[in-house]
């Protein structure tokens, strides 16, 4: 008797099993988080700063990482770092469900039910991902809005409902809100309706522009108030992100930063994926985006359509921070947004190029785990297998120690309640600021030049302060001209926390005593 082959995938099955991976993954990664708490790096610390004080806007973010920061801490009632990162895995979640859907839309009928599922499952795993579900950051809310508005978007196209397209709106705007870098996503949306025929020849009829416009309008309503307040500081978020790119003293034309970069690509996504997404790119494009002979006419359009769309979403991050590697300098996870519409795209072309090429997203998805659970446990890993120098394979030791450090410095302004905090470095203020809790909300920063680079020299300022005293914090002692801006520096404590052989934490407390003023110094 012959053997029955499985029943097929049906789309509601899938959608269980892709909800399971997702749960199992992120309770995985919460077990992690909550067992064996990270100090969290200044970053962090300063957006858990931010948070406490909710506003529209800060120096150089909008304002979603606070918001969410402020969330998860509110409904946890703590502000430990387990529950100020809480919402980043949970996005990843959110990121992954959506990318289920654009799979759905993306694919041929037949296959809709296995390309929704890998595409939920390669995004939960991703070496990228499994970074940014432990740290909190804009990313992660990114991400999530922008995955929210590509499924969005294959509804608003595909049915032009307003509510759909205002459903688009709703998700820009946050996304907005989140990362500036939300504006390639209208840019990709763009490029889609000039690549498709018959998208171009709906939007010759003026009432094909109504959904765009409530699109535009609510996303714009949503964004307004992050304007209004980067007119009112100046436009510094504006300022912050274009001296970001670095290209104020001329291009450098970098062929290290540029194989530096793309190099960490195939990290971020993925080797195998990201080799794949070249491989189409380079050399399959034009064979991918033909009408597929076996699929029936519709089904061939829409399948047609839907990898233009993905593929403009893709490439235009992808190529603009390529180029930004080359002329300047591009952190590998600047272009994280073309992986979103790169996982439904490379995905569905491995299903449909045969089981040979399938195999690549089992490889993929047990490679991924395996490098989380090293990236995860690296430490404990490398003392079981005997490495004699853990130094070298600890990513972490540059934040550890900085809950003692903090501790010592709430005993140092406890002996000294009249002298306010003063910070030479904004990473050394925001650690202190978290870990030094509740005190030092009186910390200032020291700014003679009076260029704002960052969001304390923005929110502080020691004019209308002269004859004060204050507490220096520093890693290093100060460069002698910091001497000149007051009647004298004294050194008061010393922090030292041995981290590995190594390598020590160190502070330093001064009691600089009678600020002159920035104008008045010898």
């Amino acid at each position: 008797m012959a053997e029955q082959s499985p029943p097929p995938l049906t789309l509601s099955a899938a959608w269980r099993l892709a909800v399971l991976a997702c749960v199992v993954i992120t309770v995985w990664r919460l077990m992690e988080l909550f067992g064996a708490p990270i100090n969290l790096s200044f970053d962090e610390a300063q957006y858990w700063g931010w948070a406490q004080q909710p506003d529209w806007g800060y120096f150089s973010k909008p304002p979603m990482v606070a918001w969410m920061i402020w969330l998860t801490t509110a409904l946890g009632g703590s502000d430990a770092e387990p529950w100020v990162r809480l919402s980043a895995p949970l996005s990843h979640v959110i990121t992954a469900l959506s990318l289920f859907m654009v799979g759905r839309q993306v694919a041929p009928r037949t296959l809709a039910p296995q390309v929704a599922l890998w595409s939920a499952i390669i995004w939960i795993t991703m070496p990228g991902v499994a970074v940014s579900a432990m740290i909190v950051s804009t990313d992660a809310y990114l991400l999530m809005f922008w995955a929210l508005a590509l499924a969005a978007y294959g509804q608003a196209v595909g049915s032009n409902r307003p509510g759909w397209w205002a459903v688009l709106g709703l998700w820009v705007g946050l996304g907005l809100m989140s990362k500036y870098a939300m504006l390639f996503f209208l840019i990709g949306g763009a490029i889609h309706h000039l690549w498709d025929a018959d998208l171009r020849q709906k939007m010759r009829h003026l009432r094909a522009w109504s959904g765009p416009a409530i699109m535009a309008v609510l996303a714009g309503a949503i964004y307004f108030p992050n304007w209004l307040w980067n007119r009112a500081h100046g436009f510094a978020s504006y300022h912050h992100t274009s001296e970001n790119a670095n290209l104020d003293q001329g291009p450098q034309y970098s062929l290290g930063h540029l194989a530096e970069f793309i190099g960490s690509q195939f990290g971020v996504f993925g080797p195998f994926l990201f080799a794949t997404l070249l491989v189409l790119v380079l050399w399959r494009l034009r064979s991918a985006l033909r009408l597929q002979p076996a699929l029936a006419v519709d089904d061939a359009r829409r399948v047609a359509s839907g990898r233009k769309l993905l593929l403009a979403l893709t490439l235009p991050p992808l190529a603009l921070i390529t180029v930004q590697a080359f002329l300047s300098r591009a952190n590998a996870n600047w272009a994280a947004t073309a992986y979103v519409a790169a996982t439904p795209l490379v995905v569905c072309w491995l299903l449909q190029s045969g089981k040979p090429w399938q195999h690549l997203l089992k490889a993929s998805v047990i490679l991924h785990v395996v490098a989380s659970v090293v990236l995860y446990d690296l430490e404990s890993i490398a003392r079981t297998v005997g490495v004699t120098n853990p130094a070298r394979y600890d990513l972490q030791k540059r934040v550890r120690g900085w809950d003692d450090a903090g501790e010592w410095l709430r005993e140092v302004k406890a002996a000294n309640p009249d002298a306010p905090l003063l910070y030479l470095d904004r990473k050394v203020l925001a650690s202190m600021l978290y870990y030094a809790r509740p005190q030092g909300w009186d910390a200032v920063i020291f700014n003679p030049d009076g260029h704002v680079m960052n969001h304390y020299e923005l929110t502080t300022t020691m004019n209308g302060r002269e004859g004060k005293d204050f507490l220096l914090v520093v890693r290093d002692p100060p460069p002698p001209v910091f001497s000149t801006f007051f009647e004298s520096v004294e050194p008061l404590a010393v922090f030292r926390k041995p981290i590995h052989p190594t390598y020590t934490l160190t502070l330093h407390v001064y009691r600089a005593k009678g600020f002159k003023g920035y104008q008045h110094h010898d």
